[in-house]
């Protein structure tokens, strides 16, 4: 009886609301997530800018610039965590919400410089609130014009927070929201595998180590990270900004600057350390031999030990380079003569000069699946193969100068004509034509990446990050997925990359913050099916 009186006793003295507690509400799982606001401004990202008046870098981004009033509302369902409408003082109230997403991860979203109106009244503490939910109006902030702060970060769920920190945001538990959002719609859509998400914009493609490490370069800054929350392990300056990174079996990153530095690392420790002139051209890799093309058309060929093994000598004094890209044993090196000309060469990786021409413009050709290259000059449909030109016939129309092309395993050929037309085509193995479509977006100053997968799809991916699939047999457009690819400030369209396997998985980065893997059996559809019926 003593010791039930004690625990009477010390329950009588708790604070009522200690005694009265309640577990939070589970306000449900997101099942759909979109903007607080519509109508963003296109281009527009001041996630992560540094501002002076503040004095850091921003956590959020501002949208709904006089806007003023406007219904905000909530991103995803959720629990209000906080709600006050002087949380921030002159600058206005803020609302918090959380979110459970399906992996069991928890977000939150923070809704800055809002106002309560006589018809948007903020949330309680507690509440549940879903995607229908007004959470407020936006308000006016006495350091700035109307418009609503837009945060995503995984802590702080009851505080407004500092708006500004002097680190990198995203190293801190904040994330870029436009990246965010776009990245959650293709995990909460069909054909979603995997993704990794990178504290650094990358300005080259991202490589995957053998371990699943991934490195990127950002500038003069060679990182290696973890693919699972995109922490960076370890990070190396280099002598200056860096034209090519590659990965090397056992976790070896190898890296190339416009300064000429070569280096390889192992587990951030260098390997190798050599000179090779630098030329604003990504090396290749054939295996492990390292092929880097100089001024005027020259080429060296090294070993993972800086060893050369064979070299080629300039062909010009003057012209650029016009194509430099390899397949297995095997690349293609054109270069613009002293005259105008393009010479064009097939060389292997013993050095040797497979097939060599001298054409008016740069052919617009890619490997093929039998070791051959195909692909067009002017309109002239061609195979390259040993050693020999074979010419099947004209499309009829001349290839613009984003021209792309590319091949699948069955031997037939799709090219990006970049023309006034913005064709797209499809050809057979002999040259004929197979369809001709528009391509569904306008033309831009950079090509389209292409890739095949079994050769029942055709994948393109633009530098908007627009990941467009065309049914192969008949070019109908069957799916468009969107990728964020940064703004008009920090996007990075030259780090894109598309690589689709023969078993559809497609690897796919827009050259922002986000690298995805999608199932493309899942995205093609009735594509898919009828391919492999067919």
């Amino acid at each position: 009886m003593r010791r039930l009186f004690v625990v009477l006793l010390v329950l009588l003295l708790l604070p009522t609301a200690a005694r009265t507690q309640q577990p939070a509400p589970f306000c449900g799982v997101v099942d759909s997530l979109d903007f607080p606001i519509p109508n963003l401004v296109a281009g527009y990202d001041d996630f992560g800018l540094y501002r002076a008046r503040f004095g850091g870098n921003h956590v959020g981004l501002d949208i709904g610039f006089d806007r003023w009033g406007e219904p905000v509302h909530a991103a995803a369902r959720g629990r209000v965590t906080l709600s006050n409408i002087e949380e921030w003082d002159t600058e206005k109230g803020v609302v918090i919400v959380e979110h459970t997403f399906p992996d069991g991860s928890i977000y939150y979203t923070l809704y800055g410089h809002m106002e309560e109106t006589d018809t948007y009244k903020f949330p309680t503490v507690g509440q549940c609130v879903d995607q229908d939910s007004v959470l407020g109006g936006i308000g006016w902030p006495s350091r700035g014009r109307p418009h609503l702060h837009y945060e995503v970060r995984n802590f702080m769920p009851e505080e407004g927070g500092p708006g500004y920190v002097t680190t990198n945001p995203l190293d801190e538990g904040w994330y870029n929201p436009l990246d965010f959002t776009a990245l959650w719609h293709l995990r909460l859509s069909p054909g979603f595998v995997e993704s990794t998400t990178f504290h650094a914009v990358p300005a080259l493609p991202p490589v995957v180590l053998d371990s699943g490490l991934y490195a990127i370069a950002s500038g003069n800054v060679l990182l290696i990270g973890d693919r699972q929350n995109g922490q960076a392990l370890w990070h190396v300056e280099t002598d200056g900004v860096m034209t090519g990174i590659a990965g090397l079996p056992g976790d070896r990153v190898v890296a190339h600057t416009r300064n000429g530095q070569v280096l390889i690392l192992e587990n951030g420790r260098y390997s190798a350390l050599w000179t090779v002139e630098g030329l604003d051209e990504p090396f290749l890799m054939l295996g492990e031999t390292l092929v880097f093309v100089l001024p005027g058309g020259g080429v060296e060929a090294h070993d993972a030990a800086g060893t050369l093994l064979w070299s080629l000598p300039a062909v010009t004094t003057s012209g650029r380079v016009t194509q430099f890209a390899g397949s297995g044993q095997q690349f293609a090196l054109g270069v613009r003569t002293d005259s105008g000309d393009v010479l064009w060469r097939l060389i292997n990786t013993a050095g040797q000069i497979q097939f060599e021409g001298t054409f008016d413009q740069q052919p617009v050709v890619a490997p093929a699946w039998d070791g051959s290259w195909v692909g067009l000059d002017g309109a002239q449909f061609k195979r390259f193969v040993d050693g020999e030109n074979h010419t099947y016939g004209s499309i009829g129309t001349v290839p613009g100068r984003t021209a792309v092309v590319t091949a699948d395993v069955l031997g037939n050929s799709y090219v990006y004509l970049g023309d006034s037309g913005n064709t797209l085509m499809a050809l057979d193995p002999t040259g004929r034509v197979l369809w001709r479509t528009p391509y569904p977006l306008p033309a831009a100053a950079l090509s389209p990446l292409m890739d095949t997968g079994s050769g029942c799809v055709l994948y393109t991916l633009d530098s908007g990050g627009s990941l467009n699939l065309f049914d192969a047999s008949s070019g109908e457009l069957i799916n468009q997925v969107e990728i964020y690819a940064g703004g008009e400030r920090n996007s990075s369209p030259r780090a894109r990359v598309l690589e689709v396997d023969q078993n559809e998985r497609i690897h796919v980065g827009s050259g922002f913050l986000s690298l995805v893997t999608l199932d493309g059996w899942a995205l093609g559809g009735p594509a898919m099916n009828n391919c492999l019926l067919g």
